[in-house]
């Protein structure tokens, strides 16, 4: 679901970022992620927002889920800009975030990122507090988060109020 009408700010995705990517990060980046980013190499997507599973929220993360969704601004790619997965280890570093995730967008404050703590392949997807470290489960891989970004349009009426489904779904 990229936003194909905006450009990437990486360039065209070639096997040796890839590769470069992977070493730096010390891991293997999911298939479906690649394939992604060979449409487009990070950048703005059509929908941001994703419904999460069934699970419960900490009160600490509550005020982050948006009846049962969590936004998305853009998803990073791989390159030289600050839309790259190859900020991770400065990012990880300057909000001391936990090791273990791949970070796929995020404010500071909250990250959506692969979750690479017990396998150093096929990770899932998580959201990530950064204050307290704790995630929420997003998705078992990166396709299903992928394809399940909900425009905002389908979520809020032009005054901002909520028009969408509200409980979440269960796994």
């Amino acid at each position: 679901m990229w936003d194909l009408a905006e450009p990437s700010p990486n360039g065209p995705l070639t096997d040796e970022m890839v590769v470069e990517a992977e070493t730096i990060l010390g891991v293997s980046l999911p298939a479906d992620y690649i394939a992604a980013l060979r449409q487009k190499n990070g950048g703005l997507v059509v929908g941001n927002y994703f419904r999460l599973p069934h699970q419960h929220i900490p009160s600490h993360l509550r005020g982050f889920v948006d009846h049962g969704y969590i936004c998305i601004a853009d998803i990073n790619g791989i390159g030289r800009t600050h839309i790259s997965v190859l900020e991770t280890p400065y990012m990880t570093e300057e909000w001391r975030l936990p090791k273990g995730f791949v970070l796929l967008d995020g404010d500071g404050h909250t990250w959506t990122a692969f979750d690479y703590r017990t396998a150093k392949s096929n990770p899932t997807v998580v959201y990530l507090d950064a204050e307290s470290g704790d995630t929420l489960f997003v998705a078992d891989n990166f396709s299903q988060f992928f394809v399940s970004l909900v425009r905002h349009e389908a979520l809020f009426d032009d005054k901002g109020a909520f028009i969408g489904p509200s409980s979440p779904r269960r796994p």
